[in-house]
């Protein structure tokens, strides 16, 4: 059905990306395609740990993800470490893309990813404006990180999306975090932008009143019109 190459779920948090990657990545092994599922975002093991010992030394929250705590409370001392947060982070999400991403398209795998790079950059970007670090466009991070995805290759994007309410109350059902509705715009504007900017194909899609199957439908059709 696809020739090697990264197949990307992108959007706001709760719009099913994940449920729509697992279910295309069962489809794809039941027509014995070889398939690497991977997750590419921020706060990836070296800099989660930072996020976590410095939340619990300096915040009382809990009710919100490690990062978030440093951000609404510390944003003084976060910023002040924010260089070495985005050098463990970069240096994480590098190892990961090798592994997970880059090999895999090596062996033949069709790569399914959450997120990815243009989320990555989305966040930074997200995060130096809250916390006033000027992070330059041409900057020595965003450039290597569009290094890393050029090395991936031919890019297809879902992006999926709804309502700020309906995402609210998905994330209430599930048992996570609620994200500020700053954030969630955010994903909606600028990830998406930048999204449509370094991605060979974007497809998106409202899952507000489409059922998970008819969501998963669309997304098939698209794929296999895109592979002809």
């Amino acid at each position: 059905m696809l020739k090697p190459r990264v197949i990307v779920f992108a959007g706001t948090v709760g719009s099913g990306k994940s449920t729509q990657m697992r279910l295309l990545a069962s489809m794809l092994k039941r027509r014995r395609g070889k398939v690497k599922i991977s997750f590419l975002k921020t706060g990836h093991i070296l800099a989660y740990f930072l996020e976590i010992i410095l939340a619990k030394m300096l915040t009382k929250r809990r009710d919100v993800s490690p990062i978030r705590a440093l951000v609404e409370e510390k944003s003084y001392i976060f910023r002040k470490l924010f260089k070495l947060w985005l050098y463990l982070d970069v240096v994480s999400i590098a190892v990961k893309f090798l592994f997970s991403v880059f090999v895999p398209l090596k062996l033949g795998y069709v790569v399914l990813v959450e997120e990815y790079i243009p989320a990555t950059i989305a966040d930074y970007i997200y995060l130096s404006r809250i916390i006033g670090f000027a992070l330059k466009p041409k900057s020595f991070t965003i450039t290597f990180l569009l290094r890393l995805m050029y090395m991936g290759g031919f890019t297809h994007t879902i992006f999926t999306d709804a309502e700020n309410d309906v995402l609210k109350s998905r994330q209430r059902r599930r048992g996570s975090f609620e994200e500020r509705e700053d954030y969630l715009n955010m994903q909606r504007n600028s990830l998406l932008s930048i999204s449509r900017k370094l991605s060979n194909r974007l497809l998106y899609l409202n899952t507000e009143k489409q059922a998970v199957e008819e969501t998963h439908r669309l997304i098939r059709n698209w794929l296999m019109d895109e592979a002809l």
